[in-house]
């Protein structure tokens, strides 16, 4: 068997396909075997992937982007969420999102994933970063709901479950994120090994297509994972099957690739010039 080292940010239910993958031998017929490094925070994925400590990083592709157009060697090889299966989750004081102003929202990273999302969503509310609120570097949803919990911060977006858990606890639900953003995907970095990767890529699309005939069993996987109450497994598993939320073919849609790639322009982590971010950073050669 070959053994293949995924970097990801949390046992989040993102991960779902890889989960699938593992529980149900779509890897093992393949000659493959995957184990986690859990790292905590997107930033940390990235880093240990662009260090070679992971084979494989499940986690927000911006890092990636952000790197091959500098000319480094990381790609994107498919993507895994093109709409964030996120909620805005505020303290109990805050009933409305512009109750956030002056406040600290927690973010797994200033650099990638969830500051985007939560920036892009504040915006839409006439909240702009940073004269309007500051963000909390507090690493992953279950770390940012401890945050939350402890009422270091005032909001934070929180990955499916934990917003219907934290809705649940008396937290307030300021909405979900919406619109497409490429949010999770698989990256490598070059040389990758195609005799590898391509199997790996392979046993993922397959658990897609068994996770949309098999929601409640996928459910039952991912309460195991996270020792979550399965009736939250459950929910969350919906929100992921639901439409164009995880791409049939770990190709990501078009517009999710955009949009983040505009946020990444935006913060100034690109160039607003140069070449195309997306055919730079994008390789899908490996899927199959």
């Amino acid at each position: 068997m070959r053994e293949i080292t995924v970097g990801v940010v949390a046992p989040a239910y993102v991960n779902l396909p890889l989960w699938i993958a593992q529980e149900r031998g779509f890897l093992e017929t393949r000659g493959l075997t995957a184990t986690e490094r859990i790292l905590g925070s997107t930033h940390g994925v990235t880093t240990a992937l662009r260090d070679g400590q992971v084979d494989v990083a499940l986690t927000a592709p911006e890092g990636s982007i952000a790197d091959a157009v500098a000319g480094g060697p990381l790609r994107v090889a498919a993507g895994l969420i093109d709409r964030p299966p996120l909620s805005l989750i505020a303290v109990p004081r805050h009933r409305t999102v512009e109750d956030l102003r002056g406040g600290r929202i927690g973010t797994s990273s200033l650099t990638e994933g969830t500051r985007h999302v939560a920036e892009r969503m504040l915006a839409a509310h006439g909240l702009a970063y940073p004269a309007d609120y500051d963000f909390a570097l507090e690493g992953s949803h279950v770390e940012r709901w401890k945050a939350l919990q402890a009422g270091t911060i005032d909001a934070a977006l929180q990955m499916i479950p934990y917003d219907d858990i934290a809705a649940d606890a008396g937290f307030t639900n300021l909405g979900p994120a919406t619109g497409a953003f490429s949010f999770n995907a698989a990256c490598v970095r070059l040389p990758a090994d195609r005799a590898a990767l391509t199997p790996f890529l392979a046993a993922l699309v397959e658990a897609v297509q068994w996770f949309r005939a098999h929601v409640e069993e996928a459910a039952g996987i991912a309460a195991a994972r996270t020792s979550l109450d399965p009736r939250y497994a459950l929910r969350a598993c919906r929100k992921l099957a639901g439409r164009g939320v995880i791409p049939n073919d770990l190709r990501s849609a078009p517009e999710a690739f955009a949009a983040a790639v505009a946020a990444l322009r935006s913060s100034g982590l690109i160039p607003p010039g140069g070449p195309d971010p997306i055919a730079a950073a994008v390789d899908y050669s490996y899927l199959p």
